[in-house]
């Protein structure tokens, strides 16, 4: 079955508000599951259910 995944950024409040993008593609699921995060919506891939960890995350490697 595929689903789709979404990149991410975490905000880190205590210095300033600084954006970091993890190397990893979630599902909207385990993304709202953290504090501090906002979802890129038009930075999304469909993949196969079968290919995310346990967590609901796919590491995609760029370029």
């Amino acid at each position: 079955m595929k689903i789709t995944v979404y990149r991410y950024k975490v905000y880190d409040y205590q210095h300033d508000d600084y954006a970091y993008i993890p190397p990893h593609y979630a599902t909207r699921k385990y993304i709202e599951q953290l504090e501090g995060t906002t979802i890129i919506e038009y930075d999304h891939l469909e993949v196969d259910e079968s290919d995310l960890d346990a967590l609901g995350r796919i590491i995609v490697k760029e370029g």
